[in-house]
Parts: structure tokens; sequence; C-alpha cells
């Protein structure tokens, strides 16, 4: 299989905590011809880091034949690091192009939406340095309930049903902050991020979008009539099955469609628990405690 040039096409990865939006913002990107965002790789966390593993491992062994059978003068040697990161970038895009299913000319645009990628971005960039990065932000509130409604639903099909979500949810709310810190870290460190906060997608889906494909492709020709087709095909209704936003349907992977829906979902002393250092990064980010 001929690959093409990392040049050819941008390859993107969109980062952001679980349950953040990441996977409403990968069809919507997924939707518009020539974009071909997929998920979730995990690419770094399943192939690359237990390959160097292997490699340090195989490195190890090589200097250890090279003393002990060939008094320092053996013939393999240790795999380099450019050998090493060429492989796994070729690999990577290898399985990306093959499962974006078509031509590769076509393509304009690549990626991989893995919230779990949110921790490497550093790597990711060391991969493929021309890659571009989109991080969807929502309330972590929100967040930490769509986490244990999502949790909650997968125990009730195995009759485990002994999770109380205003005891779980300030842990939820510190593994939203975890991903967030993450990507604001690798932000500060001077690597380009785009955020979009999946309230904005929510109020004004079509400019949301607008701003990811001119982050992508600063120079495109997709207009606003294909961005709305992705976001009808793509909206709440759609995907629910007929719902409207609000008519929540905690057994269903398209549950609310709502911001701000924790404040009738969380108790005061599940708030009032919340460690200090997330309230505050709320606060930061605009998610103040009366918003």
């Amino acid at each position: 299989m001929e690959l093409p040039s990392q040049r050819a096409m941008q390859i993107f990865f969109i980062v952001g905590a679980q349950k953040s939006g990441t996977t409403w913002l990968q069809r919507n990107l997924n939707s518009i011809e020539g974009i071909h965002c997929l998920g979730e790789g995990h690419f770094i966390d399943k192939l690359l880091m237990p390959m160097t593993q292997t490699r340090y491992d195989y490195n190890q062994m090589m200097q250890v034949v090279q003393q002990r059978v060939y008094d320092g003068d053996g013939f393999y040697g240790p795999i380099p690091d450019p050998e090493f990161f060429g492989l796994m970038r070729s690999w990577i895009l290898q399985i990306m192009v093959r499962s974006a299913g078509a031509p590769n000319d076509s393509i304009l645009a690549l990626g991989d939406k893995t919230p779990a990628n949110s921790f490497h971005i550093p790597t990711l960039k060391r991969l493929f340095p021309r890659s571009k990065f989109i991080h969807i932000l929502r309330d972590g509130r929100d967040v930490a309930v769509s986490a244990f409604r999502h949790r909650e639903r997968i125990l009730n099909e195995t009759n485990q049903t002994n999770l109380e979500l205003n005891a779980e949810a300030p842990q939820l709310l510190t593994n939203w902050a975890g991903f967030t810190r993450a990507v604001r870290k690798a932000e500060k460190a001077g690597i380009p991020i785009h955020t979009v906060r999946y309230e904005e997608m929510l109020d004004n889906c079509v400019a949301s979008l607008r701003s990811c494909v001119e982050h992508l492709l600063p120079e495109n020709n997709i207009g606003d009539d294909q961005l709305q087709a992705a976001v009808n095909a793509n909206s709440f209704q759609t995907l629910s099955g007929g719902r409207n936003p609000g008519e929540t349907d905690n057994n269903s992977l398209v549950r609310r469609g709502q911001a701000g829906s924790w404040r009738d979902e969380l108790g005061s002393d599940a708030t009032g628990r919340f460690n200090l250092e997330d309230r505050e990064l709320l606060e930061e980010l605009g998610y103040s405690s009366g918003s």
C-alpha cells in the first residue's frame, strides 16, 4: 500500500476529556467532504508505548550480547530513535489511511479522536511535526454527570447498580481536570491547540465547525452549506432518534444534549466536596459556580 506524504494531507488529533463531546465533534468533522476523522485509534497508549518497552528490552539485550558474546564487538546495535519513530509514524499513518477508506488524493485532512491523546500531545507532535490539535472543552460538572450516567448505563446491563452520582462526582471532576490540565500544559509548552467549547457548539455548531476547519485547512473551499449539512446529520435530534435537547434518556449514548444539566442532577453535598484545585480550574475557564 502506497502511503501519501504527510505534506499531502493535514494530520490532526481531537483531544479532550471523555464525555466532553469529542465523539460529537468527530462525527461532525467526519461528515465534511475531504475531512476524515476517525476514533479511537489509541495509537500512543496501546501501540507506541508497548512498542517502546519492546524496543528498550531489545536494546538492553543487544548490549548484553555485545559484551558477553562478542567482547564488545558484536554485529547488531540498538535501534536508534529516528528509525523507531520513523517506523511508528509509517505504521500509524498506514492504519489511519486504510481505515479512512477513501482515495489518498481525496483526503484533505485525516484525524483521530482518542481522549487519551490529551496526555500524549508532545509525543504526537514528535511523530507528526506538522500535525494540528483541536481541544473540545466542556464544563467539568456536566462531564462528571455524563461520565457517571455512561458508566451507570454499562453497569445496568450487567445488573450492577451500586453507584451513586453524588458520591462519584468529585473524582469524576478530578478526572476531567487531569485531561484539561494536560492539554493546557502542552499548549503552554508551545504546541498550538485550537479550543472549541461544547457549549458554543450547542449554541452555533456551524460557527464552531468553521473555526475548526479554518484551523486545519486555512485555505479551503468548504462552504457553510456543507457545514450545515454535517450539523444536520449529527444533531441531537438525529442521533437520538427524534428526541429534542433536554429530553433525557439515561439508557442512550446520546443522553440529554444540554449544557448546565449538572444543576438539577448534582446535589450540593457533591459540589461542596469538589477538590479546591478543580473548582479553581472551573473558575479559571469561565465555568463559575453561578453559571
